[in-house]
């Protein structure tokens, strides 16, 4: 098997995600499932990268159109656990400025950012089963596809709704515990690496320009707009995992808790503790 720089770099990425989805897992446990407040899709991510990696790297032993295919999906649908992983921290954030202050956002905001993303992940397996389907083994530069622009469209969307609920939730910070203000700044910081690596997967999707194509592009490029941008977030957010607390029984709202996920769900109430935790 004879590996390129793609081939080196799909290794770096098993070396990365492989600790990481572990850490990730120890953080979900940790939080507990109903309350990991996005931390599931960063461990849904870690996995995505791992199998995607795997694929690549089969695929230089034993090229087939399935592995490219599997390939191109799992690409496609990276860009969904990050903007959901974003989501779920500030669902947090926002929880705890509708309790002390009053609601500033409600459920169904969060229900509409969700939709947008799962729509979006919808059309990038779709747009990405396509683009394989009609990929030759040899051909290194997929032709763009209109769903995969769909997809893009709404992932933009849904990231300027991300970074509007971030720059309003910035006035209210007085009301946010100490430790929980750590996940404005992560989030903050997280934003335009995502951004960044939008960029890239716009720029590889509505253009056929070679320098951005997802199987035989740059190297540079893709390492440097789309690689070390997932390597920040995910530290970013499992760093957060370990310092933000856990969140007691009765201490996470409507939004935090999966309201706008379950609509079906019993409403828990969100204890104030304005005194305990402030700084």
């Amino acid at each position: 098997m004879n590996l390129d720089s793609r081939g080196y770099v799909s290794i770096v990425e098993l070396v990365v995600y492989v600790p990481a989805f572990v850490l990730a897992i120890i953080i979900c446990v940790r939080h507990g499932i109903r309350q990991t407040s996005g931390w599931i899709y960063t461990l849904l991510l870690c996995l995505v990268r791992i199998v995607g990696s795997i694929c690549q790297l089969v695929a230089y032993s034993n090229p087939s159109t399935g592995l490219i295919q599997a390939y191109l999906i799992f690409d496609s649908v990276g860009l969904s656990p990050l903007l959901f992983a974003t989501l779920g921290l500030l669902s947090r954030l926002v929880d705890w400025v509708n309790t002390e202050r009053g609601p500033i956002l409600q459920a169904v905001h969060f229900r509409l950012v969700q939709l947008l993303i799962t729509i979006g992940l919808i059309l990038g397996i779709v747009g990405g089963v396509q683009r394989g389907s009609s990929q030759s083994t040899t051909d290194t530069t997929p032709q763009p596809s209109s769903v995969s622009q769909a997809a893009i469209i709404l992932y933009i969307v849904a990231f300027a709704a991300l970074v509007g609920i971030l720059l309003l939730s910035f006035g209210y910070l007085s009301y946010v515990p100490s430790k929980e203000r750590s996940i404005s700044a992560g989030v903050a910081i997280a934003l335009p690496l995502i951004l960044v690596r939008l960029v890239y997967s716009a720029v590889s999707t509505f253009t056929h320009s070679k320098t951005f194509s997802i199987l035989g592009g740059d190297v540079g490029v893709f390492v440097g707009m789309a690689v070390v941008e997932e390597f920040l977030v995910v530290i970013i957010y499992i760093g957060l995992g370990f310092v933000v607390p856990k969140l007691q029984k009765g201490q996470q709202g409507e939004v935090g808790s999966g309201q706008w996920r379950q609509r079906r769900e019993r409403p828990i109430k969100f204890t104030s503790i304005r005194g305990a935790n402030r700084a």
